[in-house]
């Protein structure tokens, strides 16, 4: 049974927990984790994170590692394509609480609404809750739910 197979019966989640550990001890901090590609050739995308920024260096020492951590686990087959790096100038966002840290911030996100219609909107987040989070866009307020959204970039502003 191929990587990609077993990845998609463990869950994100327990990846994320099984790397954590070892990603802080390096001084970042998993962003997120993106799962793609083919059964033959799939890869393991991980964004990492830091305070002051992260360098080239940063991910070769932590590839080292999560490469090192999987091999000795278990629970998953090591035959893929692992790529380390920094969520970039226009982050991916992957996790509720990682809104709250760019209020007023511009951000273009795609989500499904309750028509079951998907929509893509650039806008401001101005609120954050547990639920989901309000967009401003085009003079108006757009609620939008955390369970509707299927992606979400923050935006980068000329100044």
């Amino acid at each position: 049974m191929g990587f990609f197979v077993r990845l998609n019966k463990v869950d994100k989640r327990y990846i994320e927990e099984l790397i954590s550990k070892d990603i802080q001890s390096l001084g970042c901090f998993v962003w997120g984790i993106e799962l793609s590609g083919r059964m033959l050739s799939p890869t393991l995308r991980v964004f990492i994170d830091k305070e002051k920024g992260i360098s080239i260096e940063d991910c070769e020492k932590v590839s080292r590692q999560i490469s090192k951590v999987l091999e000795v686990s278990n629970d998953l087959n090591t035959n893929f394509i692992l790529e380390v790096s920094s969520p970039g100038i226009e982050r991916k966002f992957f996790k509720k609480n990682q809104y709250v840290c760019y209020l007023n911030h511009l951000i273009k996100v795609r989500y499904r609404t309750e028509e079951n219609l998907f929509v893509t909107r650039k806008g401001t987040i101005e609120k954050v809750n547990q639920t989901g989070l309000v967009l401003k866009s085009d003079d108006q307020d757009f609620n939008i739910k955390f369970d509707c959204i299927e992606k979400a970039n923050l935006q980068i502003t000329e100044e």
